[in-house]
């Protein structure tokens, strides 16, 4: 298939571009910065109207769209990059005549958690399944590798024998593995795919339940350290980081990133199971096959 990969400079969209390259499929990456001669200059934040895409859209086969911010600021406004945006590509897309359309989107969206994240991510979600066109969402919890922000940021927090954590790190995730998801969209685009996936959402998660602080302590222990004590962020000092998260973007946690954790990221993997067809990873190995 000809794809065209939407946020493939992202952590999540480099390794989707390697494992769809890799399954024989020609990849063409819409980024802001175009630096490969394959590479389609797209701007997120103003490319809001079908007839910005449908010239893009051309030869296409399949639309993939990993374009995703975790904080919203006016550089990059969440109501643009993940729902009018992605609303006025998967729009384009339908009209002319792309075969498949896979959105990553986020665990817990449709959840009524209220976070702009979810809602934005939620609105882009809903206009899809209108189409009829072959959809696929993928709404993966934590996903973890060990080039991304948040591994590194864990395995960071890893290295101290004492952690003060929000709410003691009792937050309940389901992480998968980057290479589950990259695998899992393969398979979706695999040619002549007509499988129960298609026009479906499916929860992309790992083999295992854990806490955040849980997560971290495994990092630690993996490399052979102990297991570290945790302690729970005094809600003073908890409302103080949102407070300051909400007013500089540059920061990793804001009210809302403290309200997605608050509500846990877990979910059925049943789907993802069978998509992948075999049991998706675990973490506890991640430091050994990483």
């Amino acid at each position: 298939m000809n794809i065209l990969l939407c946020g493939a400079s992202g952590f999540v969209g480099r390794h989707l571009e390697a494992a769809l390259v890799s399954a024989g499929h020609s990849v063409q990456r819409a980024v802001r910065h175009p630096r490969g001669p394959g590479d389609i200059a797209a701007d997120y934040k103003n490319d809001v109207d079908i007839a910005s895409w449908l010239p893009r859209l051309q030869g296409i086969d399949a639309v993939v769209n990993a374009v995703g911010v975790l904080r919203d600021r006016p550089a990059q406004p969440m109501s643009r990059l993940h729902d009018a945006t992605p609303r006025a590509l998967f729009a384009a897309a339908a009209k002319s005549g792309v075969k498949r359309i896979v959105q990553i989107s986020a665990l817990g969206v449709g959840c009524n958690i209220n976070a702009t994240y979810m809602q934005s991510k939620q609105a882009a979600d809903d206009f899809l399944q209108t189409l009829n066109v072959d959809w696929a969402i993928l709404r993966p919890s934590l996903i973890y590798g060990k080039d991304g922000a948040s591994t590194r940021m864990f395995m960071l927090l890893s290295k101290m024998p004492l952690l003060i954590l929000p709410e003691g790190g009792r937050q309940l995730l389901q992480p998968v593995h980057i290479n589950d998801v990259a695998q899992a969209m393969v398979n979706l685009l695999a040619p002549g795919t007509s499988s129960p996936p298609l026009r479906s959402i499916i929860e992309c998660v790992g083999a295992e339940e854990v806490t955040m602080g849980e997560l971290i302590a495994s990092y630690r222990t993996q490399r052979g350290g102990k297991a570290p004590r945790i302690f729970p962020l005094p809600g003073l000092l908890l409302n103080t980081v949102a407070w300051f998260g909400d007013r500089i973007p540059a920061l990793p946690v804001g009210s809302d990133t403290l309200a997605m954790l608050a509500a846990g990221n877990t979910g059925n993997m049943d789907k993802f199971a069978a998509l992948l067809g075999r049991t998706p990873l675990g973490y506890r190995e991640f430091l050994r096959w990483g």
